[in-house]
């Protein structure tokens, strides 16, 4: 399961730097969707790194 919350923190910071990204250099509305994605990405990143530390945090 480790290497599923690996992957989880590395999509989030993949999505946070896309994010970063499409919301300076693409035309509305697409900006806005990576506007909204940036939050997603982070708490995807974060409940994998939560998850890589504390295994059974939910469970």
């Amino acid at each position: 399961m480790s290497i599923v919350y690996i992957l989880m923190i590395l999509l989030g910071v993949i999505g946070i730097g896309l994010s970063f990204w499409g919301q300076g250099s693409l035309r509305p509305p697409f900006d806005t969707i990576s506007a909204i994605g940036l939050p997603l990405s982070l708490i995807v990143g974060l409940m994998g790194v939560l998850l890589l530390c504390v295994p059974h945090f939910f469970g």
